[in-house]
């Protein structure tokens, strides 16, 4: 500091100079590089956290088809439960299966009589009465038949008698070849509903 001459103008120039630039790159760096710095670190963060909404958004999204497709799935399997369980007995439709599967498994029907309902706490029992007349094979099928319905049902009160008209069954059976009739069988077939909630 000691060699520099005050005196000549072009020191002087250049230390202003340089003062000049200092202070130039301090408003630089104070008013321009900084707050932009300080937006850039802004926008960066804003980015950063929209970029993780929108990952849980994606991962949401995903969620949401699995969602729906369970759903679909539920409605298929609430659909059969409401094929299941319906609201009201179908008694046509009852009737169509059961007529069907006697008639297939060869039994002669002898009575099929509706007996009523009876209320239970969650669903109805829906009752019916049957009497036919069969072969034991017959009577095998019919029932394996019955288990196989679509909808839930249960066979009690079953009681099996020898069939009166025997002796002319088995004179048939060994004359034409057929299965005779050799039990008279009665039963009570029961089916379910739902039982609809009081709203």
């Amino acid at each position: 500091m000691n060699n520099i001459d005050w005196k000549d103008k072009k020191n002087i120039y250049m230390i202003l100079i340089i003062v000049l630039i200092m202070a130039a790159g301090y408003y630089a760096y104070t008013y321009m590089w900084e707050p932009f710095d300080l937006e850039c670190k802004r926008l960066t963060g804003e980015i950063e956290s929209a970029q993780a909404e929108l990952d849980k958004i994606n991962a949401k999204k995903h969620r949401l088809q699995e969602l729906e497709l369970q759903l679909v799935a539920a409605e298929k399997d609430f659909e059969k439960l409401k094929e299941m369980f319906p609201e009201e007995e179908k008694v046509p439709l009852r009737l169509q299966d059961l007529y069907s599967v006697l008639r297939s498994s060869g039994v002669q029907i002898q009575k099929f009589n509706p007996e009523g309902q009876a209320t239970k706490e969650h669903y109805i029992e829906n009752r019916y009465s049957i009497s036919v007349n069969s072969g034991y094979h017959m009577l095998g099928y019919l029932f394996a038949e019955i288990a196989n319905f679509n909808y839930p049902t249960a066979i009690t009160n079953l009681r099996l008698n020898r069939y009166s008209g025997i002796a002319q069954e088995l004179q048939k059976a060994e004359t034409h070849g057929w299965t005779p009739i050799t039990v008279s069988v009665s039963f009570n077939l029961t089916t379910y509903t739902s039982k609809k909630v009081a709203k």
